[in-house]
């Protein structure tokens, strides 16, 4: 299935790693250091906190789901020619270890094997699966010369003789690999290793030798003459995915993309650095309160600060494909909600702070979870728009309150952001509750008897500047009169004005 496969080499996807961006790539593809742009989007690739690479750890689990045995034996194999090629034999040996692990019967990868156990002077291993290879395969192996075997001096080939083979195998015996008594095979071996380090000192590579070349002979018919048609086919099988996409289906649930934290299907999924994965929405709120992983705890402050929640593409597209009504249905949910949230009069957030005054600049400092989540909310919704009130005594808030506009986010590093916002309505609270940890209320809108809704912006601003106490500029503000608001402020400067004077 093209969903599991690899943006860089079109392969299966191998040991995922989901960069900043949302695509996903094969760790390999990707080298020791993360390259500078994606070869999709063409996005700038950054680590954000994390000093390697971290495989996606779901990813990884559908993958062991869904790709079946030759699927997986065939990308190793892809894998391990290009780390024969380039001499990295140690890197080799790691993926061989698994390889053997999944397909302890396959000869080829014991080849391979040997192969890399002689290039790093490992001969017991490398004999042991040679052993094998003349157990399993003995019509491939032909007695060796000494010059041609594995120890100088010594003879490695078939304990029955070649001569007598037809009469050795109707007699149902199994040939091994003759090896030298012990002393002889120390002796031997210790001999090997002085000509290996003389070779390497005057610059001779012997590990860049295949080992079929001077241990193994090739035959017409036999496992080995299939090599190159094997890892065709392996590379093809790749290209064309493991399973189709009924097979995936049959194979995965819903529950195997069900958010960690939300316990719901995935809805906008995105990877941490550390390759753990959640609805970008869960991860977000997890951040308000720490900035670390919700499970493995890694420190996620650059990815905090970055902000760059994108969606992890591949799963996406998975979801899409193979559960598409349960996608939709989870995309209704997250409708519904999102059309909750931006009702105006009903449930409207409400945030506890000071008295705020329509068309006068308000300046906040956000820094507690549930206001980061309910600005967050503002904007997502598109009205940009939450309520104010003052606290008040035997009352959550006040009775009053105004509309206040988001018109500017700045985010600090550590989640915290200063919002710049502008008094747009004033109401009146008929109903008070809560939702995920901040006040919300059932509002009425204030309007005055005539003129404008909400009258001139200087007579706020008078109210706002003018020394009194705030009960009394509650009063004010909550009229519904223009000509009362005048007259009441009338009153106040001219007892303003009358101690001035007096004090002067």
């Amino acid at each position: 299935m093209e969903v599991f496969l690899c943006a860089s080499c079109h392969l299966a996807l191998w040991e995922p790693v989901t960069m900043s961006c949302g695509h996903s790539f094969c760790r390999r593809c990707l080298g020791e250091d993360s390259p500078a742009k994606c070869c999709v989007c063409g996005d700038k690739l950054v680590l954000l906190g994390s000093r390697t690479v971290q495989c996606n750890v779901l990813l990884c689990d559908l993958l062991e789901k869904c790709l079946d045995k030759d699927t997986r034996v065939a990308r190793l194999k892809a894998d391990l020619e290009d780390l024969l090629r380039s001499g990295n034999y140690k890197g080799a040996l790691k993926i061989l270890q698994k390889g053997v692990g999944l397909a302890p019967d396959d000869l080829q990868l014991r080849m391979y094997r040997s192969e890399v156990y002689v290039s790093l002077q490992r001969y017991p291993e490398a004999l042991k699966d040679l052993e094998m290879l003349c157990v399993q395969e003995p019509e491939e192996c032909e007695i060796l010369t000494s010059d041609d075997s594995l120890f100088p001096g010594t003879v490695v080939g078939l304990k029955s003789d070649v001569s007598q083979n037809s009469k050795e195998s109707n007699s149902g015996k199994e040939p091994t690999l003759f090896v030298p008594s012990e002393g002889e095979w120390l002796q031997d071996l210790k001999q090997s290793q002085e000509v290996w380090q003389e070779e390497t000192m005057t610059g001779q590579n012997l590990g860049s030798l295949s080992l079929p070349e001077w241990l193994l002979k090739k035959s017409n018919s036999g496992v080995f003459d299939k090599k190159e048609e094997d890892t065709e086919k392996g590379a093809t099988a790749e290209t064309t995915g493991a399973k189709s996409t009924q097979g995936i289906r049959s194979l995965l649930s819903t529950s195997d993309l069900e958010c960690s934290l939300c316990i719901r299907m995935f809805f906008e999924p995105v990877t941490t650095p550390c390759g753990h994965t959640f609805c970008k929405e869960c991860v977000e709120r997890s951040l308000d309160h720490r900035p670390n992983c919700p499970l493995c705890k890694q420190s996620l402050r650059e990815y905090l600060k970055a902000r760059k929640y994108s969606t992890t593409i591949v799963l996406e597209e998975l979801m899409s494909t193979i559960f598409p009504s349960q996608l939709a249905d989870r995309r209704q949910i997250h409708q519904t909600e999102m059309a909750e949230l931006s009702n105006l009069t009903k449930d409207v957030p409400i945030f506890v702070c000071t008295l705020a005054f329509p068309g006068i600049v308000c300046s906040l400092h956000v820094f507690e979870p549930r206001y980061r989540l309910m600005i967050r909310r503002c904007r997502e919704t598109g009205t940009k728009m939450f309520g104010m009130c003052m606290s008040e005594n035997g009352k959550s808030f006040a009775d009053y309150g105004c509309m206040l506009e988001i018109q500017k986010v700045d985010f600090l590093p550590d989640g915290r952001s200063f919002v710049n916002t502008t008094g747009k309505r004033r109401f009146r609270v008929l109903r008070r509750g809560h939702k995920d940890g901040y006040n919300t209320a059932d509002i009425e809108y204030l309007e005055d008897e005539k003129a404008s809704p909400d009258g001139p912006a200087w007579c706020w601003w008078l109210i706002l500047t003018l020394p009194l106490d705030v009960t009394r500029k509650l009063a004010v503000f909550s009229d519904t009169s223009l000509k009362s608001r005048l007259t009441q402020l009338k009153n106040i400067l001219n007892v303003v004005l009358e101690s001035s004077e007096f004090n002067s």
